[in-house]
């Protein structure tokens, strides 16, 4: 996709008379193999050099290896040449934290800057400031010791100081979001909040705006996400102030010829990856692992076949080793990154397994995301039930639940933290409605990745604790650690072999049959929808 966006970004300057800026509104390190390499060889800040941004910001995922890492990839970037300016105006590192020393360095000699004016070639001076929102920092455990300043406030202070410098226009290069309801927008409201802004170029909701949004003298855009679309905003200056004369959202397909020098380049990191940190984990990254007939997609807030596989195999792959069989196995749509694709061939490699479940880092510093197990009580599993019911539809599709070994009935029409009717569980094939009364004391052993798992806490919060979910032992025990939750794929070594998220879909999906005598395996086609795990969400 980026040498592709190469060829069109090149066309797109060569054919205009005017300057031509280019912006990106966060998370461009996360979602595929290539992140192994940050601190080898930083990537994607030496293709975003290559291609020619004019600037950046930094999003949410920037921080899945933690603060000192990002701040790593940084310094080796800059050692292999590039210099695209990064904006970030409310990310603040601790000074009394060595955990986030590299980052804050970067801060401290102005390669982060919190505001930035660049004077284009016909004299137009352009003021830039960057944010992550506060959704976004909400969910980002790994940034610490780093924390981050309200957007708005830092949004408002960024104003006025490029206001104080006379720039002819403001951009915001913000990882907030846009959503259906402007009211919670949150790129609409920061425009409401903070007037002064121009344009904000935005990231982190991956909504690709087919037309620009308005908030009183902003103008508000964002180009989805993954490198499928290139947006191309026009602005003319009416004496009064700017207006849009054109808005283009370009598609990213195999239309565009894609970039030799970028081609090259990618071609180059595969094979420090297959040289490197693959050969460490004893895998290639085109090596087959399955195959399917049709796609295996995720639908935003609807059970999707893809999600019922992920969960499926949580349960299977830990059931091989578990002395207490999982019950339920669960996972937020808004850890589940990419589709599996059949294209021509069906053919599903481990580069594409892994860049369905590709975020994050173990405490074993092996890439991914880990499995962590737990127990919890009948009322809290209908909990899991309500999360999908009453919080997504307000928080967004992030906090829709795909589930495994479980079945939910939910009445929408209900008033919020009511919605589940019903919950049933599988046994023998047939489903078994459960208890979900408190006079259930029973146990039920479930699993859901790491990075849930250190969320947990936070339900409380967004649903005045009616719905809190609490991790205890076999024995009824709190725990309160997720390091302490840690499921142990090989009890037989000393310490915790973690068992990642994607490493638990290769080994299911590997584990199927081969139908078709290709002597690879074939994912059942039973997968290519949802089962009917959730029943009356609209």
């Amino acid at each position: 996709g980026l040498a592709r966006t190469k060829t069109l970004v090149d066309e797109i300057r060569g054919s205009s008379s005017h300057p031509v800026v280019l912006y990106d509104g966060g998370d461009w390190m996360a979602g595929a193999l290539f992140q192994l390499l940050a601190v080898s060889d930083a990537a994607e800040l030496q293709i975003a050099e290559a291609i020619g941004y004019d600037a950046m910001t930094i999003g949410n995922h920037e921080f899945d290896w933690g603060p000192d890492v990002l701040g790593q990839m940084i310094s080796t970037a800059d050692g292999f040449g590039v210099s695209v300016p990064l904006i970030a105006s409310n990310i603040v590192p601790d000074t009394a934290d060595s955990g986030d020393d590299s980052l804050e360095s970067h801060f401290d000699s102005g390669r982060i800057q919190s505001t930035r004016v660049d004077v284009l070639d016909n004299g137009v001076s352009i003021g830039l400031f960057g944010l992550v929102g506060d959704e976004a920092a909400g969910i980002t455990p790994g940034a610490a010791p780093t924390t981050f300043l309200a957007a708005a406030d830092a949004a408002a202070l960024a104003v006025e100081t490029l206001q104080a410098q006379n720039v002819d226009i403001i951009i915001g290069l913000t990882h907030n979001g846009v959503g259906a309801d402007p009211a919670t927008s949150a790129d609409e409201v920061l425009a409401t909040e903070v007037p002064g802004i121009d344009v904000i170029v935005g990231g982190h909701s991956h909504t690709a705006l087919d037309e620009p949004r308005t908030v009183g003298n902003t103008v508000i855009v964002q180009a989805g996400a993954y490198t499928r679309y290139l947006g191309q905003l026009d602005l003319v200056n009416d004496g009064p102030g700017w207006v849009v004369e054109a808005y283009t959202l370009h598609e990213i397909d195999d239309n565009i010829l894609g970039d030799e020098q970028i081609t090259s380049m990618v071609e180059g990191f595969l094979t420090s990856l297959d040289e490197g940190p693959l050969q460490e984990i004893g895998i290639a990254f085109d090596e087959p692992v399955a195959s399917i007939a049709d796609d295996v997609v995720k639908e935003n807030c609807a059970e999707t076949g893809l999600g019922d596989l992920i969960t499926d195999a949580y349960r299977e792959s830990m059931n091989l080793v578990a002395e207490d069989p999982i019950d339920f196995a669960f996972e937020s749509q808004g850890v589940i990154r990419d589709d599996m694709m059949a294209g021509a061939t069906g053919l599903q490699t481990f580069s594409d397994v892994f860049r369905v479940l590709p975020l994050g880092v173990g405490t074993d510093q092996v890439p991914g995301y880990a499995l962590v197990d737990f127990y919890v009580t009948a009322d809290q599993i209908k909990d899991t039930c309500e999360i999908t019911a009453s919080i997504s539809p307000s928080y967004g599709c992030d906090y829709f639940v795909e589930m495994s070994g479980l079945r939910c009935t939910l009445n929408m029409e209900q008033s919020i933290f009511n919605r589940t009717r019903k919950v049933e569980v599988e046994e023998d094939g047939e489903w078994v409605e459960l208890d979900t009364s408190s006079a259930n004391t029973e146990l039920y052993h479930v699993a859901v990745d790491s990075y849930v798992a250190s969320l947990m806490s936070i339900l409380g919060d967004l649903t005045y604790d009616a719905i809190v979910i609490t991790p205890m032992t076999a024995q009824g025990e709190v725990i309160e650690d997720v390091d302490d939750m840690l499921f142990d794929a090989d009890p037989t070594t000393d310490g915790v072999q973690e068992l990642k998220l994607w490493e638990a879909l290769m080994q299911t999906a590997a584990s199927f049959e081969d139908t078709d005598g290709d002597g690879i395996e074939d994912v059942p086609e039973s997968y290519n929808e949802g089962a009917g795990r959730l029943i009356g969400y609209e």
